[in-house]
């Protein structure tokens, strides 16, 4: 007998996803690991991590801190492959950084 594992929520279409490629950070309760964004949006950012960092427990993810834009406290959407999406726990401090970026 298979056990089926319910998939992670993808990113609802709605969003206004910007392609987006920028050094960040990724903090966890063990400590920091270079990373790079590949989307950014309202709610959240598309993170690409780096070959051979399969150890990661993506839901240890803390908080990104996105180069020239800011420090952000996050949670794990989805994850597929090296690529997790990073949902903003607080959309407001978000959306006014955000708001002046995008």
């Amino acid at each position: 007998m298979r056990l089926q594992v319910p998939m992670p929520q993808m990113p609802n279409e709605e969003e206004t996803r910007v392609p987006l490629r920028k050094s960040c950070t990724l903090h966890y309760s063990g400590g920091i690991l270079a990373a790079e964004t590949f989307n950014i949006s309202q709610k959240g950012v598309g993170i690409e991590l780096p070959s051979g960092s399969q150890w990661l427990n993506p839901a240890a993810i803390q908080s990104v801190s996105i180069r020239e834009i800011g420090v952000f406290d996050v949670s794990v959407r989805w994850k597929r492959g090296t690529r997790v999406g990073l949902s903003f726990r607080s959309q407001a401090p978000a959306q006014q950084t955000l708001d002046s970026y995008l």
